[in-house]
């Protein structure tokens, strides 16, 4: 489509079975040189400037998508310009994102990509990769922005286009989508089937969190409420090493896909 860890932490486990969420409180994080850690965000929707202080010294910095509100000019640059001179000033030494069913102006090809040329230092992935190599690791992102349940909306399949789309997702370490993998059966399919390390999406704001399935690690960095667009759910920063990914401490652990 065009457009192992060598320290052991505690853990306390607290089960909500009202809302089938467990919150894990990690402790002692290790400080290890083999040890990469990435923050995903997603659906800011130009209230980029609330994670100010929240957002700090790292490996890498990841967002899924919906970084604009739709409401504007398709045309204007404008929103997409002042998120990535914000994305480009943040703390990490690698920074990249997608695009979701809110940002129209990715859409403008030329334009935009012009725009990306101002911004060596951020990778930006539609149907595209990127390889990133560090500490002992060597991490390939694969980025897709499509949305499945919203006709009409940017980055748009159609169900009868829904396979081929999935189908041409290629293997990776983090699998990058703005739609969430339960809405699709091709895109889920896919996912079990190339089995990245982690799969991190946004699009649905209500279901922010982790869920560990088939050895795979979901994330959900969706940053807004819902149905009110206000700032209540913090970055998730994990730590990934050979023999697995650490999820930090507070974070909004699934039991099962949300309904």
């Amino acid at each position: 489509m065009k457009h192992c860890m060598k320290k052991q932490r505690q853990q306390v486990v607290e089960q909500n079975n009202s809302d089938q969420n467990i919150i894990i409180h990690n402790q002692d994080l290790p400080d290890d040189d083999n040890i990469i850690n990435i923050t995903f965000i997603s659906d800011t929707h130009e209230e980029h400037n609330k994670l100010d202080g929240e957002l700090y010294n790292g490996d890498i910095l990841v967002h899924t998508g919906d970084l604009t509100n739709g409401e504007n000019d398709p045309s204007d640059l404008t929103p997409i310009k002042v998120f990535l001179d914000w994305f480009q000033s943040q703390p990490y030494k690698y920074k990249i994102f997608i695009g979701g069913n809110h940002d129209f102006a990715m859409k403008n090809d030329e334009k935009f990509a012009l725009l990306l040329k101002q911004y060596p230092s951020v990778s930006y992935l539609c149907s595209s990769s990127v390889s990133v190599a560090l500490k002992n690791q060597t991490l390939k992102f694969y980025g897709i922005p499509f949305v499945t349940n919203l006709k009409g909306w940017t980055f748009y399949v159609p169900n009868e286009k829904l396979q081929q789309t999935a189908n041409s997702i290629e293997p990776c370490d983090i699998l990058l989508t703005h739609d969430v993998p339960y809405h699709s059966k091709s895109l889920m399919n896919r996912v079990l089937e190339i089995k990245p390390r982690i799969h991190a999406f946004g699009h649905m704001h209500e279901h922010a969190g982790v869920i560990v399935k088939e050895g795979i690690t979901f994330i959900n960095g969706a940053q807004m409420g819902f149905p009110i667009y206000d700032h209540i759910y913090k970055p998730i920063r994990v730590n990934l090493g050979q023999n697995g990914v650490q999820v930090p401490e507070n974070i909004k652990l699934w039991s099962e896909f949300p309904k």
